[in-house]
């Protein structure tokens, strides 16, 4: 199996969850808690979960998921680039969710196996008005993935991911 690592900035927060290689916030930022406090959003015990920039990395078997039927989205880019040394596909998407405008780098490594293909898909999701900023912090992340190869043969390695 081959494992992907990449270095976060040293304020994001790294959740385990079940099924998925990566899950980091970072901080929620400035125009977010801007949005809190002129009443934006609903009020609560925590902010929305997509004010807080974050990356998520997971495995999933066969082709990358297509977008048809996904409502209120717009690819903006779509184009071929590498993730730790392997060719992979990057899409810039933007979204509303019914309260957010949210901008998101998807990246989607393919290998293909021995039983089929598996796709590494990594997301990275920040409010569109901190979009300068975020996406040199996703792009350093993903600059800096590097793939190890675990003990298994690599013709039958599928990918996984770890922060």
């Amino acid at each position: 199996m081959r494992t992907l690592t990449m270095d976060l900035p040293e304020d994001w927060v790294r959740y385990p969850v079940d099924g998925f290689h990566l899950v980091a916030t970072a901080p929620v930022t400035e125009s977010a808690e801007r949005m809190l406090t002129d009443g934006l959003q609903p009020g609560g015990p925590l902010p929305e979960p997509e004010l807080a920039p974050n990356i998520v990395a997971t495995t999933y078997a066969g082709e990358p998921a297509g977008l048809c039927g996904l409502n209120r989205l717009y690819v903006v880019e779509d184009v071929t680039c590498t993730v730790g040394g392997y060719p992979a596909r990057r899409m810039d998407l933007t979204r509303w969710t019914g309260r957010n405008n949210i901008f998101t780098r998807r990246w989607l490594v393919q290998e293909a196996l021995a039983e089929g293909r598996a796709t590494l898909e990594i997301s990275a999701s920040c409010l569109i008005s901190d979009y300068e900023h975020f996406t040199a912090v996703f792009d350093a992340a993903i600059a800096s993935a590097r793939f190890a190869v675990d003990e298994v043969p690599a013709e039958s390695a599928p990918l996984r991911a770890v922060a």
